[in-house]
This record gives structure tokens, C-alpha cells and sequence, in this order.
């Protein structure tokens, strides 16, 4: 009987243990499954940021509770460099300009994380490309997941249709695109019997506005190139001076906007969708959000891409990007634990898996496409003005690129993603990408004001070649020669 008794009180016992055992784990797990709060400063590449029907799903599946400021791409860098001087900062950061001084300054004096140690953790961000990571490095440290992107997806956007109904060829050549400029301003390519169309738009970016497209075709280094074996930046080639005119000569024969000096990225893309321009160069993967808005206004038109223009040489080229387009980071005043840090890498992670990478570029599946086959979607029909208002504004969130699946019914897309490949067979590099020059970190800024005001000044007519060399002395003067020098040993010193 007293055995009997032992027995029974030992086994209470085990039964009480393991109940609590349970119940402690069971805490765990409840603490686990308790959604991570993450607040976001992301980037604004759309009209209006994204409704919470993708944005809802996302947080179902990683198990969290996003909190969005979003921030117009054309402010974003005097917003995020407002923030990181007020300390006003969210839990994730998007920087674009990671060669900022305020970024630099704020990197190396301790307000991120440094991630590089964690990388290693989580499968998607293990594999992110070692080079890309080094040159997004501060001192060899990474404090950032870069955005990855393809090296170049510049391009020419057309009105096929204008082209057909003009008898006129794809362009080959810069002369080629002058030509096709002057036809689609004077030979009333849309058919309405007025004078309202000119050959293409642009806005107040000197970058992913038309210009250093154009100069990639003219065969102007990439910002920098080398010249009897030094670096020197590309406004002090001749390819640099000939876009100028070129641009000067578009301005003037009114083949472009009269106000491109001012306008923003959503008036081109309107002027472009509304039809009073064929031809936008730019990034070839607005084609699609610009052929969907266009369509509303005209469902018989047509567009194509192009993304071979042949320079001087009688050969391609086009500037190519670092493979990403900045950086997230973790500010230490918002991210307090190496804990959370962890759980929020964590959630980066996921943001490359195939099933989440596709709510951020394709949508939900049944609401905005649907697949056709193995690994083959098509967007359903009708569903462009939800694909706008749920779907585009998302792409600034992306992180790693896995395989997606290949559009079915999009030949634009198809030959977008055909051409961003193809674009790598021609591109020409920025040689100080992966090189810093401390002076260019302090006065950045100051100078590139200096030479981009001197570049519309001088396509719009206020100064001639000589006062754009005075420009380039003033530049020298004010760091500009330190710059160069420091460049150049740096990038000596890695060969």
C-alpha cells in the first residue's frame, strides 16, 4: 500500500512537472507567435502608397505587423537625411544614397546594427552576392541588406503604333531617335489633326531622367572613367559635352517638355501616358505600369522596347548600377535587442522566399493573376487598377531576387526581362563604385550641385561651352582636385 502510494504521489509528481514543463513551453510558444512590430521609412516610386490587401497577406505569412512612412522617392534624401540628424528614425531605414555623408557619418558613429556577422544565419541572406556586400560596406562592415537589382535595365520605351502609322524603323543610332523625335512632334502621329505632340519627356534628374542614358549612347564613361590613365569624372570628357548639345538642341526645337529642368517623375510618366510624347527613356521595367495606365487612355496603342542604340563606335553601351539600389538598416535606438535584430533579419529573410517575393511583384494569386502552367502567370483581365493600387507601390520593398515566374500574355515584360539580361553584354561600370574618397563624402553634395546646375544652364541656354568650364574650375577649386587625387589613389592602390 505504501508502495502504491509512492508510486501514485511520483507519478503526480512527473504528471505536475511535465504540466508545467508544458505550459512554460507552451508561454514560449505563445511568445513566438506573437506578431514582430516593425516600423519601415520605405520609398515611394508611385502615385499614392499601396492599399493593405498585399501588405496584409505579407503579415500573415511572416507573422508581423508593418507600420509604413512612406516617403516620395524626389524627397527622399533630404527626408531620411532630416531623420538621421533628429533621431526621428524607424526600426528599418531605406537608404538609397549610401555614399551620403549623413549616412556615412550616422554608419560610423554606432546608430546601426552592424549585420554582416548575421548573414551567415538565415538561408536567402547567406547567399547574397559577396561583391554587391563589399561594395555596400562602410570599412569593411555592413550595416545594410542591399535592394538587389540587375545591373542595367536602361532603355528606350516607344509607341509602336506611332512608329507603324509613320512608316518609321526601329531606332539603331542617336541620329536615328533625333529623327524619330522631329516625326512624332511634326507629323501628328496620334491622328487628331493637332499640333500636341513632341518626341519625349523628361524630369529634373540628371540620373534616371534622360541624360545619362543619352551619354551612355554618346559612349561617356559612367560618372567616372579614365583618361592617359587617370580618373576624372565624365563631365570632363568630350561624350559628356556632346549629350549636352544634343539635349540643348532637343530643348530648343521643342522635341522635348519646356519644363523638364522642373518636373517630376509622375508628370513625364504623364506626359508619356497621356500621349503627348512617343518615346521614354529610362528604366525599361516601368513599361509595364506605364502601358497599363496608358491603355485606360488609348486601348489601341502599342509600345515596344529597345534597348541597343549604337554610339559613335558603331557599338552599344549603356551606364550600368552596383547590382542594387542602397540599402535597409537597423537603427540601435529603435532595434534595442540583438533579439529582435535577429527576428527582423529574419523577416528580410523570408522577403526572398518565391511566395513572398511574388505578393510584392505579382500580387495574390486569383485576384491579380493567375498561373497557366508551370511556372507561367498571366495578370487577370481587369485587374490592372487593383495591380496599381495594391501591387506597384510594393516593389521598393524588395530584397533578394529568386526565380519568378515568367509572364505569359506580357510581350512587354517578356522582352524587359529579355533586355535587362541582354543590357549585361554592353554595360560600362562605374569605376569608383567600390572606392571612397573622404573629401567626396564631406562635400558631395556641394559639388555635384555645381556641375548639375552648370548642365541645365547650359541646355537651357544661360551659359555657353566657356561658362561650363568656369563651372568645372569652381567645382576643382572647392574639392573637386581632392576628390580626383583621392580617387585615383584609392583605385591604384586596389590594382
Amino acid at each position: 500500500m505504501i508502495r502504491l502510494f509512492v508510486l501514485t504521489g511520483i507519478f503526480m509528481m512527473l504528471l505536475s512537472a511535465c504540466f508545467y514543463n508544458n505550459t512554460a513551453d507552451n508561454g514560449k510558444t505563445k511568445q513566438k507567435e506573437d506578431p514582430l512590430e516593425i516600423t519601415w521609412t520605405a520609398i515611394l516610386y508611385a502615385p499614392a502608397p499601396p492599399s493593405d490587401v498585399v501588405i496584409s497577406k505579407i503579415e500573415e505569412a511572416t507573422n508581423t505587423e508593418l507600420s509604413f512612412t512612406w516617403v516620395p522617392d524626389a524627397v527622399s534624401e533630404d527626408k531620411i537625411t532630416i531623420a538621421l540628424a533628429s533621431h526621428t528614425l524607424t526600426k528599418v531605414v531605406t537608404i538609397q544614397d549610401i555614399k551620403s555623408t549623413a549616412y556615412l557619418n550616422a554608419a560610423r558613429g554606432g546608430v546601426f546594427w552592424e549585420i554582416g556577422p548575421y548573414l551567415k544565419d538565415f538561408p536567402n541572406l547567406s547567399k547574397m552576392n559577396p561583391s554587391i556586400l563589399q561594395d555596400t560596406a562602410i570599412d569593411g562592415k555592413n550595416y545594410g541588406i542591399y535592394r538587389e537589382r540587375d545591373l542595367s535595365r536602361q532603355g528606350i520605351i516607344i509607341r509602336k503604333d506611332w512608329l507603324e502609322k509613320l512608316g518609321l524603323p526601329e531606332p539603331e543610332t542617336l541620329n536615328d531617335l533625333y529623327d524619330i523625335f522631329v516625326a512624332f512632334k511634326e507629323r501628328d502621329p496620334d491622328g487628331n489633326l493637332i499640333h500636341d505632340t513632341f518626341g519625349i519627356p523628361d524630369r529634373n534628374d540628371l540620373v534616371f531622367g534622360i541624360f545619362k542614358t543619352l551619354a551612355s549612347y554618346e559612349g561617356a564613361p559612367n560618372s567616372w572613367g579614365l583618361k592617359d590613365g587617370k580618373l576624372v569624372p565624365d563631365f570632363m570628357f568630350k561624350e559628356y559635352m556632346d549629350t549636352m548639345k544634343f539635349m540643348k538642341k532637343l530643348y530648343v526645337e521643342k522635341l522635348i517638355n519646356p519644363d523638364f529642368a522642373v518636373t517630376s517623375k509622375q508628370q513625364q510618366w504623364d506626359y508619356f501616358t497621356n500621349e503627348h510624347a512617343g518615346v521614354y527613356i529610362g528604366n525599361m521595367d516601368d513599361s509595364k505600369n506605364l502601358n497599363s495606365a496608358l491603355l485606360k487612355v488609348n486601348p489601341d496603342a502599342q509600345l515596344d522596347l529597345i534597348n541597343r542604340i549604337n554610339g559613335p563606335d558603331g557599338k552599344p553601351h549603356i551606364w550600368s548600377q552596383a547590382g542594387h539600389n542602397g540599402v535597409y538598416v537597423f537603427p540601435k535606438s529603435q532595434v534595442k535587442t540583438e533579439e529582435e535584430l535577429k527576428r527582423i533579419l529574419a523577416f528580410f529573410d523570408r522577403l526572398g522566399d518565391p511566395d513572398i517575393y511574388r505578393l510584392t511583384q505579382l500580387g495574390i494569386e486569383g485576384i491579380h493573376y493567375k498561373v497557366i502552367g508551370e511556372r507561367v502567370y498571366e495578370n487577370i483581365s481587369g485587374a490592372a487598377a487593383a495591380i496599381e493600387k495594391d501591387v506597384r507601390p510594393l516593389s521598393s520593398i524588395q530584397v533578394t531576387v529568386p526565380e519568378l515566374l515568367k509572364p505569359d500574355n506580357d510581350p512587354i515584360r517578356k522582352k524587359n526581362i529579355l533586355f535587362n539580361a541582354d543590357n549585361v553584354n554592353f554595360i560600362v561600370a562605374n569605376p569608383v563604385d567600390a572606392l571612397e574618397s573622404v573629401t567626396f563624402n564631406e562635400k558631395g553634395n556641394e559639388l555635384n550641385q555645381i556641375i548639375e546646375d552648370a548642365t541645365y544652364d547650359f541646355i537651357l541656354g544661360s551659359i555657353d561651352e566657356a561658362g561650363f568650364q568656369k563651372a568645372i574650375a569652381v567645382w576643382s577649386e572647392q574639392g573637386g582636385d581632392q576628390v580626383i587625387d583621392e580617387y585615383n589613389d584609392a583605385y591604384h592602390a586596389a590594382h
